[in-house]
């Protein structure tokens, strides 16, 4: 099921400042931070340029959100080369998502940016 309007707008301007500030000024034109939002899924995205064609861009997956509508609570997820997600275990479930995102900027374990 989707996130209701009023929860994905708050991610939205959270994750929307988080973006913008995580990427000094000097290299946004190299690397970039996205999301993308899909039914109770949030993903954090790095893209750079291709290296052949610095006029596409390739993603990375970085991180993702995940909301449990049973206990309102998300849970933080790793990409991992093999082409799954496998959940993050240094933090638990919460209603902060900004708690989260936090873990994910810091990175305590060098799994989100290595």
């Amino acid at each position: 099921m989707a996130l209701n309007e009023l929860l994905k707008k708050r991610v939205e301007k959270n994750l929307d400042k988080f973006c913008d500030e995580r990427i000094p000024e000097r290299v946004k034109d190299q690397i970039k931070l996205d999301y993308k939002i899909r039914g109770n899924s949030v993903t954090l995205i790095e893209k750079r340029p291709h290296y052949k064609n610095t006029d596409e861009w390739v993603e990375m997956k970085i991180a993702q959100f995940r909301f449990n509508q049973d206990n309102n609570k998300w849970s933080l997820y790793w990409w991992r080369h093999t082409g799954r997600w496998y959940e993050y275990d240094n933090i638990e479930a919460t209603t902060d998502f900004q708690k989260l995102v936090n873990e994910v900027d810091e990175d305590p374990t060098a799994i989100f940016w290595g």
